[in-house]
């Protein structure tokens, strides 16, 4: 393996047993569902009182455009460097042997940790947020209680964690077979999914906030619950007058937590075909279309439904309407175009595909991460061991299956909550941010040797890492403010996303000095580029 001082030997392909395997088709779709437009759009939905007279569309809009600066670095760096591992091998080579490995080791300790929380939990949404709203829109549409039973069980812990178990045993045995695999199972399921957003946009122009409450009203009963729950809803709406910039910008949080997921592709780099452009494309234009769909569907379900209706249902127990579990803009929609068999069985169904595609995203994230850790020497070699039929690091593929399955319990029983260690995966963002500035002239010879673009004598990668830092400072900002979930509101928050970068230092000194002891110096990984 050469060093970094002679470029045109540092990207030579070494084995590790990863095949490139990925197109642009494939990480663009991996991108979007990391995204995840309908997600997106029902987390929202679930908390929109929170934001009475935000400007909600173009809260989506100006999130989108806040995180560019991280897509564009992210997909230069991925084609400059394009290895598994991602952020974690830039920043422990920019930042050089001395401050490189700890900086490194902390970014990918935080992704690791971060990534097993989002293995467990999706695989929860596809039970409490996908089959169980499914099943109701069903019952009400058959009239058969049975489907209500299903979707009363589904939501509850032992529902949610018996079909999570079950999804997660699905995609260990899919990744554990290749990436060919799975990304032809994403390709395909993405479609589906796609076709339940053109179905919605449908659902939602036929009906209108004007028939909505009957219809409410009419489907609540036939779930079994109270009567007249519209007028409940409605009164529980918070009264506000006029736009509000203040709710506009903290609203920007629930799209910015799916915006800021779509160059998640770097961790696979060296399982991409043709980086330069495939990360380009299936980064920058995963962006586009989350952002834009999310942008059009708030306004489509603003306009259907109501905006007084969603506030005050946000509000709502669902407890007090006589319903197991409030409903999201997926059955909403199915409700306002009239409940019918036909929507209940499209929507509910194809909404289905959105619910768990973090999990086998962050399958590969951690799994990749750990195998780049095992290479420079800070995990066991096992975990970067590779299936000599399916090209797969299976033993890391285990390892995150098990920590998955803890964190699904977790997330069920209310330890773990969707952003409970968001903000400080956003630190290293910002970091990243750092590295980008100083990537030019800390390693000249591949910058240069990648084209090297300036502006005005100033390498882009650099402007673009000087717009990224500043970026990430509005999105902690948000983060840790936010009146409804901000971090800042609770001391084992605030504790938990400060805590796990330090813990990666502490982790790194630790290995760092037991290896050490044995004559071992890890640092001197970070003079060379991982093989791949």
């Amino acid at each position: 393996m050469a060093s970094q001082s002679t470029p045109t030997a540092v990207f030579v392909r070494n084995a590790t047993g990863l095949r490139k395997e990925a197109g642009v088709l494939d990480v663009f779709v991996y991108n979007t569902n990391n995204q995840n437009i309908g997600l997106g759009v029902a987390f929202l939905g679930l908390g929109i009182g929170a934001y009475a007279g935000g400007l909600l569309p173009l809260s989506a809009l100006l999130a989108t455009v806040l995180v560019v600066p991280l897509y564009v670095v992210y997909s230069r760096m991925s084609s400059d460097m394009a290895r598994s591992g991602g952020d974690y091998v830039w920043t422990s080579r920019i930042f050089g042997p001395t401050f490189g490995p700890p900086i490194g080791f902390m970014v990918a300790w935080t992704w690791i940790i971060l990534a097993f929380t989002a293995i467990g939990a999706p695989a929860a949404f596809f039970a409490q947020l996908g089959v169980a709203g499914w099943m109701r829109s069903m019952a009400v549409a058959t009239g058969s209680s049975g489907f209500n039973s299903v979707g009363t069980w589904v939501s509850g812990k032992w529902g949610s964690i018996i079909v999570g178990t079950v999804l997660l045993l699905f995609f260990t045995v899919v990744l554990i077979r290749g990436v060919r695999t799975y990304m032809k199972i994403q390709n395909w399921t993405f479609l589906l999914a796609m076709a339940g957003i053109v179905l919605e946009v449908i659902a939602g122009l036929v009906g209108g906030h004007a028939r909505f409450a009957g219809r409410f009203n009419a489907y609540v009963v036939k779930a079994g619950g109270h009567a007249h729950a519209s007028a409940h809803v409605l009164a529980n709406a918070p009264l506000h007058h006029g736009a509000s910039a203040s709710a506009t910008f903290y609203a920007m949080l629930w799209t910015i937590y799916m915006v800021l997921f779509g160059a998640t592709s770097c961790y696979i780099g060296g399982e991409v075909r043709r980086a330069k452009t495939t990360q380009r494309y299936g980064m920058l234009g995963s962006l586009v279309l989350t952002g834009l769909c999310m942008a059009g569907l708030i306004a489509l379900i603003i306009y259907s439904i109501g905006l007084p209706f969603l506030n005050g249902l946000s509000l709502t127990p669902a407890s007090d309407l006589g319903l197991s579990f409030t409903p999201t803009y997926n059955e909403l929609l199915t409700i306002g175009a009239g409940g019918g068999l036909f929507w209940a069985l499209t929507l509910g169904f194809l909404f289905l595909f959105w619910t768990y595609v973090w999990m086998p995203i962050n399958f590969f994230t951690s799994t990749r991460l750990m195998l780049a850790l095992s290479l420079d020497g800070y995990l066991p070699s096992s975990l970067s061991k590779v299936h000599e039929r399916y090209a797969t690091p299976y033993i890391g593929i285990i390892v995150a299956f098990v920590v998955g399955e803890l964190s699904l319990i977790l997330y069920v029983i209310g330890v773990l909550s969707v952003i409970t260690l968001l903000w400080a995966g956003v630190v290293m963002f910002a970091i990243m941010g750092v590295a980008a500035m100083l990537y030019p002239s800390r390693m000249k010879d591949v910058w240069a040797g990648n084209g090297g673009k300036t502006l005005a004598g100033i390498p882009t990668i650099s402007i673009w890492g000087a717009l990224l830092v500043p970026a990430m400072l509005v999105v902690l900002y948000i983060l840790w403010n936010d009146p409804n979930v901000g971090i800042g509101h609770s001391a084992k928050q605030m504790w938990l996303n400060i805590g796990l970068p330090i813990s990666g230092l502490i982790i790194y000194a630790a290995i760092w000095g037991y290896r050490k002891s044995r004559g071992v110096d890890l640092r001197l990984a970070a003079a060379e580029i991982p093989p791949e």
